[in-house]
């Protein structure tokens, strides 16, 4: 009695401590295996700001230019990146986009990470990719690409900005088109930054030609800024660079404050 006592202690105890161990290396596993994996942080920046190039036949290839030397010399302004470092937490995302008609918009600057006066300029070398296309003038077109772009963004902010800038009104035919590209980006919390680059003014326009058609920094205010912050800005040729820089400040003061 007392040799199948010990006999079956013998046999009950490795086999409990066996099935202990063996339950414990499972479970290990099974927690090993069902942990998940670890997030990868999304980079926050206080702004995604699309900066869309107006390539139409509006502007002329040497207004467009100028637009892109307007770009290279803000992003290497030294006041710039103070307005940047002010809008919480110090950075901002930013890319670029030239536009013109159906099928003519190009993604010439994909997204980069801007937070001092080196990040800028190494960012400006790259706007000479930006390519003129001189067709026709379809801001609808534009803000529709400068939305997908926000979307493909690997970036999160407070803010989502398209600085739209144009040379002219949208084509005939092409308004309904960016109504209603307006009311995507507002859905969206998306705000629409006109910008309107004004052409030198006519020497002694006659009176014979009837009146004066709408000065196109108040239809850039109409019919294309949106958005909850809503921003225009101007600028004639000869103070692109002043005017532009000046812009790009106010608009992150505004974001940041």
């Amino acid at each position: 009695m007392r040799s199948r006592c010990r006999s079956w202690a013998c046999m009950r105890w490795p086999a409990i401590g066996i099935a202990v161990l063996t339950l414990c290396g499972l479970e290990g596993t099974g927690a090993a295996e069902l942990e998940p994996p670890a997030r990868q942080e999304v980079p926050f920046v206080c702004a995604q700001v699309v900066l869309a190039v107006d390539g139409s036949k509006s502007t002329q290839e040497s207004a467009f230019h100028r637009q892109i030397e307007s770009l290279r010399a803000a992003f290497g302004s030294e006041p710039l990146y103070h307005a940047i470092q002010d809008c919480l937490p110090g950075s901002v995302a930013l890319a670029a986009i030239t536009w013109s008609g159906a099928d003519q918009q190009d993604l010439c600057l994909d997204w980069s990470l801007v937070t001092n006066r080196d990040n800028g300029q190494r960012l400006a070398e790259h706007f000479e990719r930006c390519r003129y296309f001189g067709g026709s003038t379809d801001i609808g077109r534009a803000v529709d690409y400068g939305l997908r772009v926000l979307e493909s963004s690997p970036f999160a902010s407070y803010y989502r900005i398209i600085f739209i800038l144009t040379n002219g009104r949208t084509d005939r035919g092409a308004d309904a088109r960016l109504a209603a590209a307006r009311a995507r980006a507002a859905a969206a919390a998306v705000t629409l930054a006109g910008y309107a680059l004004l052409r030198p003014e006519p020497k002694g326009p006659s009176p014979l030609l009837g009146p004066v058609a709408r000065p196109l920094e108040l239809y850039v205010a109409e019919y294309v800024s949106a958005g909850p912050r809503t921003f225009t800005a101007h600028s004639h040729p000869e103070d692109d660079v002043e005017s532009l820089l000046r812009a790009l400040m106010e608009l992150l003061r505004q974001e940041a404050g």
